[in-house]
């Protein structure tokens, strides 16, 4: 197990950016919120068998890096990192229920899935994500990066969620053209 801020440095270092590019704020936002698998420091994103690390490191890209404003709501932000990995239209229900349940079980999450959630530390509102790890799997505390919505005039950044309440679960996946993927 590896620290989780080790895997955001292995994206950037996998984009040419160096440690050194990073400013304090830009490190306080995802240092130290969880341990996640070694497979994301080895992930291999030649190929189609790891699309959650496509996801993960676009989103970081979007958030840390270029600080990509996208007003909206919370869902127009998801779908923007979906869409500029390539996944737009290229996604799979996983689980999908309501906002009053059931609720996914916390087995079926990987890290890369976009998640709608009720939001517990916001008026108990329905919320977009994507999942990033477990800080927490026994509480169901989970790492996500979101954005505020509200037609806010920020980027999306990292948080720790009670994720108890999932209600739907969306995956890219990638589109078989000619029998082929």
């Amino acid at each position: 197990m590896k620290y989780f801020f080790l895997i955001f440095l292995c994206i950037v270092s996998l984009n040419n950016y160096s440690f050194a590019q990073l400013n304090f704020q830009e490190k306080k936002s995802y240092e130290g919120y969880c341990d996640c698998e070694i497979t994301f420091l080895t992930a291999d994103t030649s190929t189609n068998d790891n699309l959650g690390f496509h996801i993960l490191k676009t989103g970081y890209k979007m958030a840390i890096v270029d600080k990509t404003i996208v007003r909206g709501s919370c869902w127009d932000y998801a779908n923007a990192i979906y869409k500029q990995s390539g996944f737009e239209s290229q996604k799979y229900t996983i689980f999908k229920s309501v906002k009053s349940g059931p609720y996914a079980a916390a087995n079926i999450i990987q890290s890369g899935d976009w998640i709608y959630h009720i939001n517990h530390q916001f008026n108990n509102v329905e919320h977009s994500a994507i999942f990033i790890c477990w800080k927490d799997f026994s509480k169901k505390i989970g790492i996500t990066l979101s954005y505020s919505g509200r037609n806010r005039n920020e980027p999306g950044r990292f948080g720790a969620y009670d994720l108890n309440n999932i209600y739907s679960v969306f995956r890219p996946m990638t589109v078989i053209k000619d029998g082929k993927k």
